[in-house]
């Protein structure tokens, strides 16, 4: 069952020079119980699509066209109340930066029964302290930390701390965003394990926001891949990363190094990043594509269905030229 349907969503942001194009004319869809995984270049647009899924633009920000359904519901249609309602039981997030997510004057399960009795304001405060240690039990938090301030929590547990928040009232889809920034490779992997084994436990849907190429293939299910505020590749995981065939995604694997690969790492090479304000006609890549032609430069590509799960956002000669390489 479809759970979220966005449909050709362009978001930008107003700047003295103009708009910037954070975000432009994306779809995608995710089932109930799936995962699915954003990932590109710091400044591509996928934390700008996590903050408009929760209603959270800045005051700057302008949706210029598109649709998101959710559960039968189109979301741009909100109004405050109606947002208000909905965060945290539709939809949480595990924003970034878990230190700074926690207010550090109040102890930390005062912080997520908060977020509990907002929603089910008749539930006994007994009750829901219950449902607060359940939580903790969930993500391998002992109980006698309940009390702490954020700043007796390590990295890794105010991060397990803002999971339990983010699951405080049973929400259908988790956008999880950069959760294991800067945290050790070892509490990185326990952060992930926790993720797939609630996933699996509640049936929730993830999104996952990340540049690291390694976090979203161990998470998410499904995969786009995105560049210059547009989706360039998407599909399931085992096609866009064994199967690769947009000329950045190929570029992106190409720079990661795996430790069981005897492949040269090579450097990400990105000759002119797009200008997301003066946007003019063409790929938002061809100036970095070593496979470009004056097509590329003067049009803009379209969707190639590679398969029925697996498309790119490219010319079907350039696919194939890449393929061929």
């Amino acid at each position: 069952m479809t759970l979220l349907q966005v449909e050709n969503l362009s978001v930008g942001y107003k700047t003295k020079k103009g708009i910037l194009h954070a975000v432009n004319d994306i779809s995608f869809t995710l089932e109930q119980g799936r995962s699915l995984g954003f990932v590109g270049e710091s400044g591509c647009g996928k934390t700008t699509i996590g903050m408009t899924l929760m209603g959270l633009l800045p005051e700057n920000a302008v949706i210029t066209q598109g649709a998101i359904h959710f559960n039968g519901s189109n979301l741009l249609h909100f109004k405050d109340e109606q947002w208000r309602n909905f965060r945290g039981k539709g939809i949480s997030m595990v924003f970034q930066a878990a230190m700074n997510a926690l207010n550090p004057v109040i102890r930390v399960d005062e912080q997520i029964m908060e977020a509990i009795e907002v929603h089910s304001p008749d539930i006994p405060k007994t009750e829901i302290y219950k449902q607060v240690k359940n939580l903790f039990n969930m993500v391998q938090i002992s109980e006698d930390r309940l009390r702490d301030y954020p700043h007796q929590y390590s990295g890794g547990m105010k991060q397990r701390a803002i999971i339990a928040m983010a699951l405080a009232c049973n929400p259908k889809l988790i956008i999880a965003d950069e959760p294991t920034t800067a945290l050790d490779v070892i509490v990185q992997d326990q952060i992930l394990q926790e993720i797939k084994k609630i996933k699996k436990a509640l049936n929730t849907s993830v999104i996952f926001i990340s540049h690291d190429i390694a976090v979203v293939a161990d998470v998410c299910e499904d995969i786009c891949v995105m560049y210059g505020g547009q989706i360039v590749e998407k599909g399931k995981r085992e096609e866009v990363f064994k199967s690769p065939r947009h000329p950045y995604t190929k570029t992106l694997l190409a720079s990661y190094l795996s430790l069981d690969s005897d492949k040269n790492i090579k450097v990400l090479e990105i000759q002119k990043p797009p200008d997301l304000i003066t946007l003019t006609g063409g790929c938002r890549f061809a100036d970095s594509c070593k496979h470009k032609s004056k097509n590329c430069e003067n049009h803009t590509p379209g969707w190639v269905d590679l398969s029925p799960t697996h498309q790119a956002f490219c010319f079907e000669d350039i696919l194939n030229k890449d393929n061929n390489d």
